[in-house]
C-alpha cells in the first residue's frame, strides 16, 4: 500500500483517526476511506468505509500519515524529524510514545511533557 493513501481523518469522539483512501470522485471534491471503527476503550471493532468531503480540510486535503515503507507509525523523540507536521501527527506522535511510556517529546528545542499516569486494569 502506498504511503500517500495512508490518511487521518477527524473523528468527533476520537479527533482524529488513521485511516486508507480507497476511492475519490471525479471533481476530487469527497474520497472514500477505509478505517478501523473503534470502541470507546480503543480497540479495533472492525472495518468500516467513509465518504469525506474534502472541504472540510485544511487546503482541501487530507492530512498525510507518518508511516514507513511498511505502512507502520513512524515515532520520533524529536517530532522536528516527522515527514509530516500538522495536528493529526502531532496527537499520534505523543499517543505512541506515551504507549511506550515515553513522557517526554521535543519540538526542536521545546519539550512536550504528556503525563505518564496510566489507569490500571483490575
Amino acid at each position: 500500500m502506498s504511503t500517500s493513501t495512508q490518511v487521518y481523518v477527524q473523528d468527533k469522539s476520537h479527533g482524529w483517526l488513521p485511516a486508507s483512501v480507497v476511492s475519490s470522485d471525479e471533481k476530487c471534491s469527497k474520497v472514500k476511506v477505509s478505517m478501523p471503527s473503534e470502541k470507546d476503550d480503543g480497540s479495533d471493532e472492525n472495518i468500516v468505509e467513509r465518504e469525506v468531503k474534502l472541504k472540510d480540510y485544511v487546503g482541501g486535503n487530507l492530512p498525510l500519515q507518518n508511516v514507513n515503507e511498511n505502512g507502520a507509525l513512524i515515532e520520533m523523540a524529536d517530532m522536528c524529524d516527522l515527514p509530516y507536521l500538522h495536528e493529526a501527527a502531532i496527537v499520534y506522535n505523543l499517543r505512541a510514545r506515551h504507549r511506550q511510556k515515553n513522557p517526554y517529546t521535543r519540538v526542536g528545542d521545546i519539550v512536550i511533557a504528556v503525563n505518564p499516569f496510566q489507569v490500571s486494569s483490575r
